[in-house]
């Protein structure tokens, strides 16, 4: 899918920003059966933005026990993010999409590539509700939250698309969260789980109003069905 004009700007800051890291010489992987030598090969000598999906997926797929190298992450962000943006996700879930983000330590991260990763968070989100169409938004949320990116600003970026459709994928997501909805369910949740939940409650908590006049304008003018 073509990302809109705002993320592809956003792409090309995204590449400039993190085009201070060098290609990795060895990778962090977990064996030669999840990231071969070819692969890695492959990867040293592909220019980034000409390594195809099937690579940086693999690359993605097969983070190694050890502590990841935070150079070699920066060094493929700006193409992984591409794909995502492109909405080209992990071939076993979206919500794995970025997982090796945070596998490594972002201490020694700069100030302009942790606000160009939430800027990035923030348009896609913003983009992911403004189909004809309500979407998932729990997964997404999920997907960024294990590359340790805040929710609420997403939330925020969500609720700032007008709109009956984004407002009907903000209401799912927040009846989905209820209390009572998680203790009836089937599903137990884990610990990340619980995280996520506690964010978008204490969102909706502090957003009481403008969900309250969103879900009026949604009542007075409800989506015309074609005929």
């Amino acid at each position: 899918m073509q990302p809109s004009p705002a993320m592809q700007a956003l792409i090309e800051q995204v590449y400039h920003i993190f085009r201070r890291y060098p290609v990795p010489q060895q990778f962090v992987v977990c064996c030669e059966y999840c990231l071969s030598q070819q692969e890695q090969k492959a990867l040293r000598n592909t220019s980034l933005r000409a390594i195809p999906y099937s690579l940086i997926n693999a690359w993605n797929s097969s983070p190694g026990p050890d502590p990841q190298n935070s150079d070699e992450v920066r060094y493929f962000l700006p193409r992984l993010l591409e794909f995502v943006a492109q909405r080209q996700f992990d071939n076993i879930h979206e919500v794995f999409s970025l997982r090796r983000i945070n596998l490594a330590s972002k201490e020694n991260w700069r100030e302009d590539e942790r606000a160009i990763l939430q800027r990035f968070a923030c348009q896609y989100m913003a983009d992911w509700v403004s189909g004809d169409e309500a979407v998932e938004l729990q997964y997404m949320l999920e997907m960024f939250s294990r590359a340790d990116i805040a929710l609420s600003p997403l939330l925020d970026a969500v609720i700032s698309v007008p709109g009956y459709q984004p407002t009907v994928s903000m209401a799912c997501l927040l009846w989905h969260n209820r209390e009572e909805n998680i203790q009836n369910s089937r599903f137990e949740q884990d610990d990340d789980d619980k995280a996520i939940t506690a964010q978008i409650n204490a969102w909706a908590f502090n957003n009481q109003s403008i969900l309250k006049e969103r879900a009026r304008q949604a009542i007075e003018n409800p989506l015309k069905q074609p005929e």
